[in-house]
């Protein structure tokens, strides 16, 4: 794993026309040092408040290191266009400084696609990740205009509900949900649940699912077992919560629950048979499901028949 290097150089507002120079000049430490840019990705940033933009230059700093990036935070204002840019750097194996680049661009809604094209890396995957809600008007133009740039577009059920993730589907070879990340350790503890014969025959009785947790989160599960088990799926939101707690799969004269039981990633799966056993639930930040994110590239199947059949 690369090492972080101290003091994180940093430019001050520039023109747009003067990207690409400050970006050289910050990987150079003005002729003093050996950073190299070594860019994986574009990541293209929607960021419709101060503090979205915040939560994605902290996140930017985090991911860097592991996927050197280029990372485009796109700040709908008013007047000419104009750039906040910096550079992350971490001492690789090699001893060389590797760097990512992180340009805050602040522009009119409707320059801010054709600003895009012009500071993408060329010849590298486009990721699009918007924050917010996606709504529709202006919002709903930008985005489509963005997406036609990506080869990935990431979004956040937590912020957009299901129903507008679902409605850019269409947008994008290739779409997922942050909600559907966090999902990831719930839905393998439930599907261990089925590995056994007493669970595999519980299953093919479901018939509703229980969850404590978010609303959409709770939809995306009851969408994926729809769409694995191939049958009617009733969903029973018990209670709102701003962290996934309990879900219980109800099979009839058995149940099949997954819960945590900690403020920790400590939690506890009980089968068809009624014995328990331990799982891991780790609470992910979102800096971490971003990077996990840009890890991927094609389209999850599973992810979009578990979206098509929540909504």
């Amino acid at each position: 794993m690369a090492t972080p290097v101290a003091g994180d150089s940093k430019s001050g507002l520039t023109d747009l026309k003067n990207v690409e120079s400050e970006l050289a000049r910050l990987r150079g430490r003005d002729g003093h040092g050996a950073s190299v840019r070594a860019t994986t990705v574009n990541l293209v940033v929607f960021s419709p408040s101060d503090d979205c933009t915040r939560r994605a230059a902290e996140a930017m700093t985090r991911i860097g290191g592991g996927r050197p990036l280029r990372s485009l935070v796109l700040e709908p204002g008013r007047g000419s266009a104009r750039a906040h840019i910096s550079s992350s750097c971490w001492l690789a194996a090699t001893g060389q400084e590797v760097c990512s680049e992180q340009v805050i661009v602040e522009a009119e809604p409707a320059a801010l696609p054709s600003t895009v094209v012009g500071l993408l890396v060329p010849d590298l995957p486009v990721f699009l990740l918007w924050q917010g809600e996606i709504g529709s008007g202006d919002r709903r133009a930008l985005l489509e205009e963005l997406a036609e740039v990506a080869d990935r577009l990431i979004v956040d059920s937590d912020e957009c509900g299901v129903e507008a993730a679902q409605s850019v589907l269409e947008l994008t070879p290739s779409l997922t949900d942050l909600a559907w990340t966090r999902l990831a350790p719930w839905r393998e503890a439930l599907a261990a649940l089925g590995d056994s014969p007493g669970g595999l025959k519980a299953y093919g009785r479901a018939h509703s699912i229980e969850a404590h947790g978010p609303e959409n989160e709770a939809q995306l599960l009851a969408g994926w077992l729809r769409s694995r088990l191939r049958r009617q799926i009733g969903l029973d939101h018990a209670r709102r919560r701003r962290e996934l707690a309990r879900v219980c799969v109800d099979c009839g004269q058995h149940a099949l629950v997954v819960e945590r039981t900690g403020k920790g990633s400590v939690g506890r799966a009980v089968g068809a048979d009624g014995l328990e056993h331990p799982v891991v639930l780790p609470s992910r930040t979102w800096a971490w499901l971003v990077g996990a994110e840009l890890d991927r590239l094609g389209s999850d199947r599973a992810f979009e028949e578990a979206l098509a059949a929540a909504v």
